[in-house]
């Protein structure tokens, strides 16, 4: 990893396309706004920054949160934190029977909320337990570069995909994760409420950067689930072969959590999968907050 120093703050690059440790910051102090210009100009150009050894209230969280945009509610809201709509809960924990949050968030490569008409700008995850074994740290998360992706596709790909418009399904994948996790973290269906507000929606195969102009790719292996006007067995292939280009392993970052660390990445710029290789009673529990963003063009 190489160290800059900028301003007041100093940023630990990794070796990879993504990924940047921000240092000498109190994430629940007052940020002054040359820091804060700082944090977020790394972050648009490298997509994903982290910081360790945080201490952050609810309250905390929000206010830092606050200032990349407005703060919006996951659609699962048996999920929040309560007396908090805007904190979803990651966790495996469980009252009784229930899980106290979404236990298998993110356990596949993917970027949140594309399904929505105005995706996330990018979500801040803060970790309170992190899994361990016999001493070893697991559940890591994955993240990936799709801007990175997109400068690395030959011409004749980049020409073929231009225009394209990727099918994202919410509805399919919520259904297909809710069989497979039953027997150990059984998720209710989704109410009609909740199905109305994520229908099936296009999204631009390649996305614009809205604060850095940079290309993206934007498709993802959980919830594009085919291309506007393709047929499936053409689409299917393509998809494919775009999704493995992003996430090639020489490319990926893998984040090893401690308690206290807060993360942040760019919901157009990265992707992300969360590697669930643990299991009760090794504990995660993580508060999500998220901003909204802009509709992807």
């Amino acid at each position: 990893m190489k160290i800059l120093e900028r301003s007041k703050v100093s940023i630990r690059y990794s070796d990879k396309p993504v990924g940047a440790e921000i240092l000498g910051v109190d994430l629940s102090g007052n940020i002054d706004e040359t820091t804060f210009s700082t944090i977020e100009r790394v972050f648009n150009e490298n997509g994903m920054i982290f910081f360790r050894n945080q201490n952050l209230t609810p309250d905390a969280q929000i206010r830092f949160s606050r200032r990349f945009g407005e703060l919006e509610q996951h659609v699962r809201q048996e999920y929040a934190l309560p007396g908090y709509p805007e904190i979803h809960l990651i966790s495996n924990v469980k009252e009784g029977e229930r899980s106290i949050g979404s236990a298998y968030a993110g356990d596949a490569w993917h970027t949140d909320l594309c399904f929505m008409k105005q995706p996330s700008r990018c979500s801040l995850l803060y970790a309170l337990e992190v899994p361990v074994k016999d001493g070893k740290v697991l559940g890591s998360t994955e993240f990936a570069s799709t801007q990175y992706a997109y400068d690395t596709l030959p011409e004749e790909m980049k020409r073929k995909i231009a225009m394209l418009q990727g099918i994202q399904q919410y509805h399919r994948r919520q259904e297909i994760k809710r069989k497979e996790r039953m027997k150990d973290h059984a998720r209710p269906e989704l109410t009609a409420e909740q199905k109305a507000m994520t229908p099936d929606i296009t999204q631009p195969v390649v996305r614009t950067h809205p604060h850095t102009g940079r290309k993206c790719l934007y498709v993802n292996e959980t919830y594009t689930f085919g291309i506007s006007g393709m047929p499936e067995d053409e689409a299917q292939p393509l998809l494919k072969s775009l999704s493995d280009h992003v996430t090639r392993p020489e490319y990926v970052y893998r984040h090893q959590w401690q308690v206290g660390d807060l993360i942040m990445w760019d919901n157009c710029s990265t992707q992300h999968c969360a590697i669930t290789d643990y299991a009760l009673p090794q504990r995660r529990l993580m508060h999500r907050t998220a901003i909204k963003g802009s509709v992807p063009f």
